[in-house]
């Protein structure tokens, strides 16, 4: 039986941990037996910063068939919880455990700033060594483990992939980089970035772009001999669309004219769709409590390079796309594909960074002797209609088209709120059955269960080592998805279950349809940290914009779900300065 642990996308009964835990028992009674059942492939992709409605299966316009095919195919999963940013998000996606057990309470490269957290247990940045990874656990099942992508748990030596289980393994190990090679290894730009292969400082081929590299290297791997017929275990992580927004140019041209209406007719078209394609309840859809800026109001120029910002991050959408297509028309010309269950998700809610915030942001980091000139580079190449999009600009697209992207939810990466948190996922293949939508709340946490059960490998209980059973963790278990992948049930929990969330002091927490989220009031200023910060509560069944506070009229409630988070917190080793309420 599964340890009862926790997790930052933390799962625990409003009422009990038992009744969870009998829940997790019957799910595993229910599962056949090793002997008995083949070991599927395992393909994990993970997209960069993609917003909820990008995909077309998920009420967007870009262009994605092969996406699309495998979700449409497959099972939707409409209620799908990430951390709010990239490295906690992945530290839960392969360990199953809360990010602060895992070691990335906080992100990394935020600890600087953070110094309230440095040397704090959890907060190390860095994936814990005591852990155990999917790829051990398969590895040790028989399994071949292959990773092409983005890493960033780690970039010592002792901190690579494959120090966590993968056989292969080539990685960027920060959080992003220039999508066709500039700046690694101490180069001149403005976003350093660091290669490894299987461990090893690795060179990566100038001018080739990102997801075309990721996606052949992973074929790769993949094409090595092995006569032993052992499945594979291979995680896709492309860096895409993660900024610098860059594309190859053929594919920017495909998308030149579709973004003229701008940032709220977008949202609007989506919003649309997204009811055709009935992806979420009537009311939640209807209830667009998100107001945008006025695209008329900015000169010609503005809207010209405002929509040439969207035309590049669809290109970028749209590679990964047809980069999926590649990997899978491999699995299909080596009789794979058929044995291989695909899971795909984003890592959190669309970035909505302002491109200027974002210069400024970043030029911290570069080396002194070249700022300068690549800071006078970059900033005429963002402004450049001609070389936006290219390895000379460096740009985001901005809180408006995330907002777009973030449809029907509000907010967007690094938030709580549902467009922070809430992200497009599926799963198909063996064992699924296929044409679904599931609305019910799901965790990234629950995928190492998920795939411990689909392949048969035994469950492990949690962190290796001493230090890791001395923390005593006793909390409601993460849950396979088997059974409700196969039809057996429609959910995996109950409405009594919660899911909560701590991100740099920002907290959140869902029980039902109810949602409490603490943060800065309404009327702060952005960037002030000493404006006051409270609990909120909506209803999201009718308010999937969380745009009216109901705390008022429902004080029980809201005081329920804080003693939820509370609990949460003691029992994870959340810092939490002063008093939690």
């Amino acid at each position: 039986m599964m340890k009862c642990i926790s997790s930052s996308v933390f799962f625990v009964s409003a009422l009990a941990c038992s009744s969870a835990l009998n829940a997790g028992d019957s799910a595993e009674k229910a599962s056949p037996s090793s002997s008995k059942a083949e070991k599927p492939n395992i393909l994990l992709i993970v997209a960069d910063d993609l917003g909820f409605s990008d995909l077309g299966a998920f009420g967007g316009e870009i262009e994605t068939p092969n996406l699309d095919a495998l979700a449409t195919s497959g099972v939707r999963l409409t209620s799908f919880y990430a951390s709010p940013t990239c490295s906690p998000t992945r530290s839960m996606l392969l360990t199953g455990l809360d990010n602060h057990q895992a070691g990335v309470g906080a992100m990394a490269e935020a600890l600087p700033s953070l110094k309230i957290l440095q040397g704090k247990t959890g907060y190390e940045g860095y994936l814990n060594p005591e852990t155990t990874t999917i790829s051990e656990a398969l590895s040790d099942a028989g399994y071949r483990t292959f990773m092409t992508g983005k890493w960033h748990l780690g970039s010592k030596p002792e901190q690579q992939p494959t120090a966590h289980g993968f056989d292969r393994a080539f990685v960027l190990s920060q959080g992003g980089a220039d999508h066709f090679g500039a700046g690694q290894n101490g180069g001149p730009a403005l976003q350093p970035a660091t290669y490894t292969e299987d461990g090893r400082l690795a060179q990566y081929p100038v001018g080739a772009y990102s997801s075309d590299f990721f996606a052949q290297r992973l074929v790769d791997y993949l094409s090595e001999k092995d006569e032993s017929g052992r499945p594979f275990f291979a995680y896709l992580a492309f860096t895409a669309p993660h900024w610098p927004l860059q594309a190859p140019a053929a594919l920017i041209a495909k998308y030149q004219g579709r973004y003229d209406a701008g940032p709220a007719a977008l949202r609007s078209a989506r919003l649309q769709k997204m009811t055709e394609l009935q992806l979420l309840s009537e009311a939640s859809l209807s209830a667009n409590l998100v107001g945008l800026d006025d695209w008329a109001a900015l000169s010609d120029e503005q809207r010209k390079i405002q929509a040439r910002n969207m035309e590049i991050y669809a290109a970028m959408v749209d590679s990964i796309d047809q980069n999926v297509g590649r990997v899978l028309d491999h699995l299909r010309a080596t009789g794979e594909f058929d044995n291989t269950v695909v899971i795909f998700m984003s890592d959190n809610g669309a970035e909505g960074i302002e491109p200027g915030a974002l210069i400024n942001r970043t030029a911290k980091s570069t080396p002194k002797e070249h700022k300068a000139a690549v800071l006078a580079n970059i900033k005429s190449g963002n402004a450049d209609l001609t070389k936006m999009g290219t390895t000379e600009s460096f740009i985001t697209y901005g809180s408006q088209w995330a907002q777009a992207g973030s449809a029907p939810f509000r907010r967007f990466k690094g938030e709580i709120e549902e467009g922070g948190v809430r992200v497009p996922a599926f799963v198909s293949g063996p064992g699924v059955k296929g044409r679904r939508i599931i609305n019910s709340p799901l965790s990234v946490r629950d995928i190492m269960p998920t795939v411990l059960d689909l392949s048969n490998t035994p469950h492990y209980e949690g962190p290796r080592g001493e230090a890791a059973r001395a923390a005593d963790v006793s909390m409601t278990p993460t849950m396979s998805w088997k059974p409700m992948l196969d039809g057996s049930v429609d959910a995996v929990r109950s409405n009594t279950d919660a899911v909560a969330w701590e991100f740099h002091m920002k907290r959140g927490v869902r029980v039902g349809d109810w949602k409490a989220v603490y943060g800065k009031d309404a009327s702060a200023q952005p960037g002030d940290r000493k404006a006051p910060s409270s609990w909120k509560l909506y209803n999201l069944s009718v308010d999937a914009g969380e745009g009216h506070d109901v705390s008022e009229e429902n004080g029980d409630v809201l005081q329920r779900l804080v003693s939820i988070w509370d609990s949460y917190a003691e029992e994870n080793g959340v810092f939490v300065p002063g008093p939690r309420k």
